[in-house]
């Protein structure tokens, strides 16, 4: 999943110049005006788009004490049934911060340490063909903690470029019901892609180092990923609408969840994602598990400020920790410089759960297209324009 930066930067210098016009000929805004503002904004975001159905939001403030959802839209393009603030959605990649969390719950309990080779944890034919670098095979050098970073070298299934064939994302818009299973991702990364360097070299953002992450739990553990994710995360917080898709007995009624234009929300083509995002979720949730993160109810503080050191440039203004993902405006653009950072896990159809620290507030959207990968963001500032002129009685 990358963000189109460019792009995003072009965005944000229009948009703060058109937003510095109206802080001078606006005044400040209630909270009533805000959540008006709001709801009209994202109201036109969904109608004026012809890639979305839906756009789902939460902001919670403890320093204002502002809290609201907003739902607007349908539940997908070809249904009038609309959306409410409870809908379940496919949560992309933000899944990638739940499998972190786990392996900071393990490193806690002293079961792995984060520079334990993945060669302790997986065979070989596993990692066969998935490190090599001019005919060498790095393997036995790859660590958890580079996985978690994306500093392993390896390939991504998701969104790499391909030695032979169609890249992923072409095959399943071309036939949405083909199925996937982890070992089959892999598969595709060693038949069809290349290593992009040796472990520890670069950053390069991979979906296939996840899904070896997911591997390497079901070892530690001794059972499905999908029961680890229940019992590590989901019933000790009360997540009772989260789920791993295809692997619980679960209804998979979910939004729309638009790759290239296509929904594949009914599909088995979004088995395409596993420990690297193949949640499904609430903005409620999101929240609960967002909060529990930064109260300590899930990791210490030494775990946690190892999985948000975010020394990892994936982009101009943008860095990655483990799992998750850090946006300093001031980077982005000069004109953002009074807008406070932000961070957490972000998903390639513009979905996300925020916090910025310095305000203890939540921002929780989905938009449910790849469209929205960088345009999420977008819109995360724009609403940020309205909320900040809020009047804090």
């Amino acid at each position: 999943m990358k963000i189109a930066i460019s792009v995003l930067i072009g965005f944000i210098v229009i948009a703060v110049v058109g937003f510095i016009v109206l802080t001078i000929l606006n005044r400040p805004i209630s909270k009533e005006e805000v959540t008006k503002k709001i709801e009209a904004h994202l109201t036109d975001v969904v109608e004026q788009s012809d890639s979305l159905s839906s756009a789902l939001l939460t902001i919670s403030s403890k320093e204002t004490g502002y809290f609201e959802q907003f739902a607007v839209g349908t539940k997908n393009h070809s249904s009038v049934q609309p959306v409410h603030v409870d809908s379940q959605y496919h949560a992309a990649s933000i899944g990638k911060t739940m499998c972190a969390v786990i392996f900071g719950m393990l490193v806690q309990e002293g079961k792995i340490s984060y520079d334990d080779k993945v060669t302790s944890w997986l065979n070989a034919d596993v990692l066969n063909g998935l490190f090599v670098v001019d005919g060498i095979d790095y393997a036995n050098q790859v660590t958890i903690r580079q996985l978690l970073s994306h500093t392993s070298g390896v390939g991504d299934y998701f969104e790499g470029p391909v030695n032979s064939g169609k890249p992923l994302l072409q095959l399943i818009s071309s036939n949405p019901n083909l199925s996937f299973t982890p070992e089959k991702l892999i598969a595709f990364t060693r038949d069809n892609q290349e290593a992009v360097g040796k472990p520890g070299d670069q950053f390069y953002y991979s979906d296939t180092g996840y899904i070896l992450l997911g591997l390497i739990l079901e070892q530690t553990e001794k059972r499905p990923y999908a029961a680890i994710l229940e019992e590590k995360i989901f019933k000790p917080l009360g997540m009772d609408r989260s789920y791993l898709l295809f692997y619980q007995d679960k209804p998979a009624d979910i939004l729309g969840f638009y790759i290239n234009g296509v929904d594949l929300s009914d599909k088995e083509a979004l088995s395409v994602d596993w420990a690297g995002g193949g949640v499904v979720t609430t903005m409620g949730d999101l929240l609960t598990f967002m909060m529990a993160l930064e109260d300590g109810t899930l990791l210490s503080d030494e775990v946690y400020k190892q999985m948000t050191d975010f020394t990892q440039d994936y982009d101009k203004g943008i860095y990655y920790g483990m799992g998750m993902m850090y946006f300093d405006f001031s980077k982005l653009s000069f004109l953002l410089g009074s807008m406070s950072d932000v961070y957490g896990g972000v998903g390639v159809t513009g979905s996300y759960v925020f916090v910025d620290k310095e305000k203890e507030t939540y921002y929780i959207a989905n938009f449910g297209s790849d469209d929205y990968t960088e345009k999420g963001i977008e819109e995360l500032v724009k609403i940020r324009m309205i909320y900040d002129r809020m009047i804090v009685e």
